[in-house]
């Protein structure tokens, strides 16, 4: 999948114009929380061009659609074209939602001559309904390719605070419902909002993939630089896992099913941890929907 993938707001030309110089693995267009009501139709009329120069300029791109359903069978008509990597789904909160975007997006591929599930889903859970009905959301569609967590709207939802441990529980939650699907999970435990600590939102992005998130998302291009590091393995992590793949090939050739390693029994849990470490290169590496490996 994608280690960081940066909100840019559709009508913003300024953002527009860098997008490719940020360092993102890929670019959410927004049509949602950052623009006005008063301007969604100028949004959508204005996508289609700007989906065509962020792949100009070799980028993945999402779109962010809006809820619930009118504004988003709108959004889908604008949405739904080649160019197009995935669409996040603000606002999630039920298998219903997702299947009547999935059933109408066919409809338009159809008629547009893509090939039908051509473009992912990507459902963005922010309330506490859809975090109770995570597991069903991320089975809802083989579109799905990851699932994410929004937290400012989740935490208001609550009408709680959002603690390190409030926000850590919640993100192992929405992992554990993309993982049990076989999607990606793509989780930082820590608000969006707070772009005067990067070293925390790092921090929060590395505690993020030490419970099996792959990536996140950002509203800054600082944070892009933070996300690209923390869900990149490092030099000593990449030498951890070649010594231990060696180890183990070693063992197999002598008829061993376990090995020590550096005062450590290496098994097949082990094994395919590090096999998956030296597969995690950077840089995008979208999944198709429905890619389930």
């Amino acid at each position: 999948m994608w280690r960081s993938v940066l909100f840019i707001p559709v009508l913003e030309e300024r953002f527009l114009a860098r997008a490719a110089e940020r360092g993102a693995d890929a670019i959410v267009l927004d049509l949602e929380a950052s623009i006005a009501n008063a301007r969604k139709d100028e949004a959508r009329a204005a996508l289609p061009a700007a989906v065509d120069r962020l792949r100009a300029a070799s980028l993945d791109v999402l779109v962010r659609i809006n809820m619930p359903w009118r504004p988003a069978f709108h959004d889908l008509e604008v949405a739904v074209r080649p160019g197009v990597s995935a669409l996040l789904l603000a606002g999630c909160d039920s298998v219903g939602f997702v299947r009547a975007i999935d059933r109408v997006m066919g409809e338009i591929e159809s008629e547009r001559g893509l090939a039908r599930g051509a473009i992912a889903l990507v459902p963005l859970l922010e309330s506490a309904r859809a975090m109770v009905q995570a597991a069903p959301i991320a089975r809802a569609s083989p579109r799905i390719a990851a699932l994410t967590f929004g937290i400012e709207d989740y935490v208001a939802d609550l009408r709680a605070t959002p603690t390190p441990e409030l926000l850590d529980a919640a993100s192992l939650q929405v992992i554990h419902a993309a993982r049990a699907a076989g999607v990606v999970p793509m989780v930082v435990p820590e608000t969006l909002a707070n772009l005067d600590d990067p070293d925390a939102f790092e921090a929060a992005a590395r505690r993020g993939r030490a419970m099996g998130s792959e990536g996140g998302f950002a509203v800054h291009p600082v944070q892009v630089e933070r996300l690209n590091r923390a869900f990149t393995p490092s030099p000593e992590e990449i030498e951890w896992a070649r010594r231990v793949v060696a180890a183990a090939e070693d063992a197999e050739a002598r008829g061993l099913g376990a090995v020590r390693l550096d005062d450590r029994m290496i098994d097949l849990p082990v094994v395919v941890r590090a096999r998956r470490l030296l597969g995690a290169t950077p840089g995008p590496k979208a999944s198709g929907p429905g890619d389930r490996s």
